[in-house]
This record gives structure tokens, sequence and C-alpha cells, in this order.
């Protein structure tokens, strides 16, 4: 799927009706002399408000031994103080209707920059469902890498997921990090569960009888 968000950017995207997001779109062309001339994109029209527009696609993906790849440019024309330029990936499921992205959207991946407070990273979030539990959780790449963005620059944003688990994210096609959804040391929570749990009040029983460990004469 590619989006050059051409004039008739309407006829493929649904701007979200929901209370949640009454910030209005603008289809506006980048500063130049970034971008090509006379190549535009979406621009958020309100400060202060939240902003989604979404596009279903005719079928769902599976990356599953493909893997996937996630693409986009991100242009700033003021500086961003507090607020997220990122993209979901959207779980298929019934939630999902022509009425466009609400709050409760299930999605299964979250990337791209978010900034406000002591928050400043390219977000990688992986939404699992537990096989052991059936509960979905939130996957959170652990080492994010920080977002460019400066005024008037433009940026290209690369998520890769491989069909051998990995995940690399890129910043203008400059791996910033690479991690594995197998590795516990990458997410947080991990992807798997640790196969051992320390039992904080495990302890022996008074009963316990104990060999010496001294060796025989």
């Amino acid at each position: 799927f590619f989006e050059p968000f051409s004039s008739d950017w309407e006829s493929r995207w649904l701007v979200s009706k929901d209370a949640d997001f009454q910030g209005t779109w603008i289809h506006e062309a980048y500063t130049e002399p970034e971008g090509t001339p006379g190549d535009k994109g979406l621009m958020v029209g309100n400060e202060a408000k939240k902003h989604a527009v979404s596009h279903l696609f005719k079928e769902p993906i599976d990356p599953k031994g493909t893997g996937l790849v996630v693409q986009y440019e991100l242009h700033m024309k003021k500086d961003l103080k507090c607020g997220g330029a990122y993209l979901k990936l959207l779980t298929a499921s019934e939630e999902l209707d022509h009425d466009g992205f609400k709050a409760e959207t299930p999605y299964t991946i979250m990337f791209g920059p978010d900034k406000c407070g002591g928050t400043n990273k390219v977000h990688f979030i992986l939404r699992h469902k537990s096989p052991a539990t059936g509960e979905w959780e939130e996957k959170h790449l652990k080492k994010a890498p920080t977002p460019l963005l400066a005024v008037g620059e433009t940026h290209l944003y690369t998520a890769i997921v491989g069909a051998d688990n990995t995940v690399t994210l890129l910043i203008d096609n400059e791996e910033k990090v690479k991690a594995s959804l197998l590795e516990s040391d990458d997410f947080t929570p991990p992807v798997n569960p640790p196969k051992e749990i320390d039992d904080p009040d495990d302890k022996k029983p008074d009963d316990w009888a104990r060999e010496s460990s001294r060796p025989p004469p």
C-alpha cells in the first residue's frame, strides 16, 4: 500500500468522527525547499486537539513468513511541544467500521515519534495476546531512538518487522535500533514470559531435612 496524499486523498481516507478527535486536517504543500516541488501532505489544523484519520485495507495484512515494512515521511512546520506524530496499524476485528478511527479502536502496532514532558522517543509498541491468559498486552520497545523534530525539516521513519521476529527502526534510512521480539531484554514487558519466575515468598519448610555436605572420611 502506498499513499501519495494527492488531491483526491479524501476518497481513500476517513477523518475520525469520534468526539475525542475534533481536530481538522489541512492538505498542504511542504515548506520549501524541503520535499519534491508540488508534493503535499496532511497537516494537523488545530493546536491542543487530537487528530485521527484512517484507511481500511481491502484485506487484513498477515506478515507471517514474509515480514512487514511500515514507512512514512514527517515534516514539521511548527515546533512540537506536546503531542504524537505516530501511526497505528489497526487490528482486524468487527470493531473496524466506516465511521473511522475511535479512541477504543484496537491496534496491533503503534510506531512513530511522541514528545511531551519527559517523553521524547520513537515508539514501537506491539499489542500482543498472551497465549497463556488470553489477555492483550502492550509490549514497548525498550531502547527507543530519539526522533528528529526540527522545524522545517522532513525525515523518513521506517519500521521493519522481519520474518525472523526482528524489529529494526530507521530514520532517514539509517538504522537506529535493532531488537528481537523473542529476547526478554528488548521489550517491556517481554513478549515471551521468562521460563522461571522467582517467588519472593518461597521458603524452606520447617521440617526440611538437610544432609551433611561434608565428604565422608
